[in-house]
């Protein structure tokens, strides 16, 4: 499996926006996309040529941080220990 990421990147994911974007490349192959954010704040990741494994571990990945911010938001409703 190879990813390439061209130059660092950190994005705030914040509220969104999260969609899914499918066209034609330039040599009318078919493309898809993950587009996080809007117009030039936003940032797309091709998964065209991705094998199912590799988008299932996308899939628990977020899985995994949406188990983890659910966790941060119980932590904050437990009351501060003096």
């Amino acid at each position: 499996m190879t990813t390439r990421i061209i130059g660092g990147i950190t994005v705030d994911l914040s509220d969104g926006p999260i969609r899914t974007e499918y066209s034609r490349g330039f040599n009318g192959k078919p493309t898809a996309r993950l587009v996080i954010g809007e117009g030039s704040d936003s940032i797309g990741i091709a998964v065209s040529s991705s094998p199912a494994e590799t988008l299932a571990q996308l899939q628990e990945a977020v899985a995994e941080l949406a188990a983890w911010s659910a966790r941060m938001e119980s932590i904050k409703a437990l009351p501060e220990v003096a």
